[in-house]
């Protein structure tokens, strides 16, 4: 009898020191859940609560005294939709080509008998440590002649050194016979890429295109360097120029807008928080869709990687 409870009493430690891990990291959790979802919540609740609340400082998580003209100025301007076309095209293009370019070339450097992947791997080494700067950037950008193009956009970030080098881990973790079962029967680099190894890397495919598109969509910096139409601007580039038009947003949205946020039937925060929900609720929309490729994605990446 004495030696079964001296054995069980490790046990017991252990299941004890197991279950307070795992409450503390089920708290942990929760609170970095509160840290993430409270601003967001809070910016719902400001773009559909009204002026007075808002400026009284009474909107918390829930909307006070419901309102959706933020959401009706805000569409009604009608830039905004060809915003919407811009962006879904930039970050289309973007996508395919990323993650098209740096499958081919990490499949490329985990073929074995490929001879310049040791010089190449260096050469996609060495940019990730240095870059050219924002006017070398510009000057090349403008010296291509792709001012005020799509291609300004798209293609000085479409190639990606972490990519690679995450797609090539990948890839050597698939199997060779796979490879050379394939050659076997008479298929080529091409036809094996595409046919055998990308059906075999979906979600890590899914992962990285969801970081291209969420990446492509946030950005404005760049469509403010090279985009000087206003007519080609991404969503972002509207957002802005709303966020930091607070003072003159009834003149650059004109008509209605102005007499309700004149008469303060309208608050500015209606305005920009509407905007910002605007611009997020795509993205939110698209996840649910991905969010099964995206973990297994990750899972994989993590422990082939």
């Amino acid at each position: 009898m004495s030696q079964k409870t001296i054995s069980s009493k490790p046990k017991n430690k252990i299941r004890i020191g197991n279950i307070s891990f795992d409450i503390t990291l089920i708290l942990l959790l929760v609170l970095f859940c509160v840290i993430i979802l409270y601003p967001f919540l809070h910016v719902i609740a400001v773009s559909l609560s009204s002026s007075r609340m808002i400026t009284r400082g009474a909107v918390g998580l829930i909307p006070q005294e419901l309102n959706v003209k933020g959401y009706e100025i805000v569409f009604s301007k009608a830039t905004i939709y060809t915003s919407y076309l811009w962006t879904i095209w930039y970050a289309l293009l973007f996508t395919a080509l990323n993650v098209s370019l740096t499958s081919c070339l990490g499949y490329a450097l985990s073929v074995q008998e490929f001879k310049l992947k040791g010089l190449i791997s260096v050469i996609m080494l060495i940019t990730m440590f240095f870059s050219g700067g924002t006017i070398p950037s510009y000057l090349n950008i403008r010296n291509l002649g792709l001012m005020n193009t799509t291609w300004a956009l798209v293609l000085p970030g479409c190639m990606s050194a972490w990519n690679v080098f995450m797609y090539r881990s990948f890839f050597k973790g698939i199997s060779h016979e796979i490879r050379e079962a394939a050659l076997i029967d008479g298929a080529g680099e091409v036809r094996i890429l595409i046919s055998v190894i990308l059906p075999l890397s979906k979600a890590l495919i899914a992962s990285f295109s969801l970081f291209a598109i969420v990446g492509m969509w946030n950005s404005y910096f760049s469509a403010l360097l090279y985009i000087k139409d206003a007519s080609r601007h991404p969503i972002q580039m509207i957002l802005r120029s709303i966020v930091f038009t607070s003072n003159s947003m009834g003149s650059s949205f004109g008509g209605d807008a102005n007499i309700m946020l004149t008469n303060g039937q309208v608050n500015p925060k209606n305005v920009q928080y509407a905007c910002l929900v605007a611009t997020i609720a795509p993205l939110l929309l698209i996840y649910p869709f991905i969010q099964k490729y995206f973990e297994q994605g990750m899972q994989v990446g993590a422990v082939k990687g």
